[in-house]
């Protein structure tokens, strides 16, 4: 039976996870404000969000959590992959073809689609937020009201990714100006520079202890 108050608790507690300026949500404002393929990635990510809720929800979280170090292996190979995502951002704000809606987004479809897999998938936060986190809590309102936290959490996605989707190639006038792409890359390189801090410091570290 659907439980209102179950869904709107997933709801809110899914959005917090998931707005946070991150590699992938980086890579897709990125992809909007040049309305580059942003049809096929915003599915791609609200896709991923389902299968990666789904596998928290029944359970999933609570297995891979049990395997000895693969939470700390895992953080460790992230952080790596998050930096080299904040020297490629950085990289970008000093090169001058890349600061524009010509050279500032993935114009090949294939490249895009690869790209937007790997800042999903071999992004450990997501998985820590989607599967460990979100699936743990869940199992606090019990599996008569999985169904329900699982459609609120969905709809976070779906709300942001397609929220995104529509709006952030509204900013493209903005980005005609070389300036704008150089404030938005070191924006990002400077979150992700403290992504890996961040991950390292709540997981990485704290597991080797």
């Amino acid at each position: 039976m659907f439980n209102f108050s179950v869904y709107l608790s997933a709801l809110g507690l899914s959005i917090g996870q998931i707005v946070g300026i991150g590699p992938q949500n980086a890579f897709v404002l990125r992809q909007g404000i040049g309305r580059s393929h942003i049809l096929p990635i915003v599915a791609i990510c609200i896709v991923a969000d389902v299968f990666l809720i789904a596998c928290g929800v029944m359970g999933v979280g609570k297995l891979l959590n049990a395997i000895p170090g693969f939470i700390v292996t895992v953080t460790w190979l992230g952080a790596g992959f998050i930096l080299w995502l904040g020297y490629k951002a950085f990289r970008s704000a000093l090169t001058p073809g890349a600061m524009s809606l010509a050279g500032g987004v993935e114009k090949d479809r294939k490249r895009a689609i690869r790209t937007v897999l790997a800042v999903t998938l071999l992004n450990p936060y997501t998985w820590l937020d989607t599967v460990v986190l979100i699936g743990g809590v869940s199992a606090i309102y019990g599996e008569s009201a999985a169904p329900s936290f699982l459609l609120g959490s969905l709809s976070a996605s779906v709300l942001w990714f397609g929220a995104i989707g529509c709006f952030a190639g509204k900013l493209a006038p903005l980005f005609q100006r070389p300036q704008s792409w150089r404030v938005l890359d070191c924006v990002i390189g400077l979150v992700m520079l403290f992504t890996a801090f961040m991950l390292l410091r709540n997981y990485g570290f704290e597991g080797m202890a």
